[in-house]
């Protein structure tokens, strides 16, 4: 851990601090509560609302770590409120990871939203007096021992025997997985286009993207092509959410029709996650493990790690969000996107300090 001596000269003097993390790990939540107890800070974190559907145990587990739920496909006023109210009272640093989904790639930082700027800047407009706002970005990097290199071979027989292929043990384990990812791709073409497509993997992957969600999005009336992908992704799923949650609810039929819209949508968010040649530029033992456990996740459905890691949380030099919002002269509407730029290069920054 580094860079926690700030987080903690703010939290006990007082002023307001909301905690941006990069997220690319389903343990990032318990190792910032561990850092918490280090130091005796009690963080309240933003999770989203899936968590808090997994069963009365995980539900209870979460509010206990000071989590609270975020319907993260729509303006979920509650969890706007309950966050701004935490920062305002400045006594608790507030966590919101503000890439949203856990892409499983430490060394590459995602997309952004811009509503963890929004909340943070609506709520420094109103702290009480004598307090200041502060954001705090924060790289988590979790490494993995180097004995972890000895399970992949066997992990991938697994993974090639589950689509009926012999498993190529001899091959490079860089090469299997750009292999493997080819192979299920090509399943996913032949399911959603018919056929198994042409060409290089990452320009099939981008296309069955966007061909998954344009279709989705021309069956409800939506025009998002010109965004991101997470955007288009966050928009759709907010649009179905609202029809299954009308207040005449969608026949039978269309239920079941809606709910496949939103597994379609998550296929797109699968395709989304794998960044093409990331692996490839730089075939680390981090970056084979990633991979190998973000395929386990998809085609297996579980979550395997048959090796010990290790987290290091570095905690970067803190925002001043007055200051910033003086010197570029903008407010707390005008300010959104720069400080989601401001924050996405400083998470950025820290998290690149860790790579090799």
């Amino acid at each position: 851990m580094r860079g926690a001596e700030n987080l903690v000269r703010l939290v006990r003097s007082g002023q307001s601090v909301l905690v941006a993390p990069n997220h690319a790990d389903h343990a990032d939540p318990a190792l910032l509560v561990t850092v918490g107890r280090r130091h005796g800070l009690a963080f309240h974190f933003m999770a989203a609302r899936e968590g808090f559907e997994k069963g009365a145990l995980q539900s209870f587990v979460l509010q206990r770590s000071g989590a609270f739920s975020v319907d993260r496909e729509g303006a979920d006023l509650a969890a706007i409120r309950t966050a701004m109210n935490i920062l305002r009272e400045c006594r608790h640093p507030l966590v919101i990871f503000p890439e949203g989904e856990i892409w499983h790639h430490h060394e590459q930082l995602d997309l952004l939203n811009e509503g963890v700027a929004t909340i943070l800047l609506r709520a420094a407009e109103k702290l009480p007096e004598g307090k200041r706002s502060y954001a705090i970005p924060t790289a988590i990097h979790i490494t993995h021992d180097p004995s972890v290199a000895a399970t992949f071979s066997p992990r991938l027989d697994e993974l090639e025997r589950r689509i009926t292929w012999k498993p190529k043990s001899c091959v490079d384990p860089v090469e299997r997985i750009y292999r493997l990812g080819s192979a299920l791709l090509s399943i996913k073409e032949e399911e959603f286009l018919g056929e198994s497509q042409k060409g290089e993997l990452v320009g099939r992957i981008r296309s069955l993207q966007q061909h998954l969600v344009r279709q989705i999005e021309q069956q409800h009336g939506l025009a998002g092509s010109a965004q991101l992908i997470p955007l288009r992704l966050k928009t759709a799923r907010h649009a179905i959410r609202q029809k299954l949650n009308a207040a005449s609810p969608p026949s039978r039929g269309r239920e079941a029709e809606l709910y496949g819209h939103l597994e379609q949508l998550f296929v797109a968010q699968q395709l989304y996650s794998y960044p093409g040649q990331y692996l490839r530029r730089n075939p680390t033992p981090d970056r084979i493990a990633e991979t190998i456990f973000k395929l386990e996740e998809d085609v297996l459905e579980h979550e395997h790690y048959p090796a010990p890691r290790f987290a290091e949380v570095t905690f970067g030099e803190p925002i001043d969000v007055l200051q910033v919002l003086q010197e570029r002269k903008l407010n707390a509407k005008t300010g959104v996107r720069p400080m989601t730029e401001l924050l996405r290069e400083r998470i950025q920054t820290l998290s690149a300090a860790k790579s090799p």
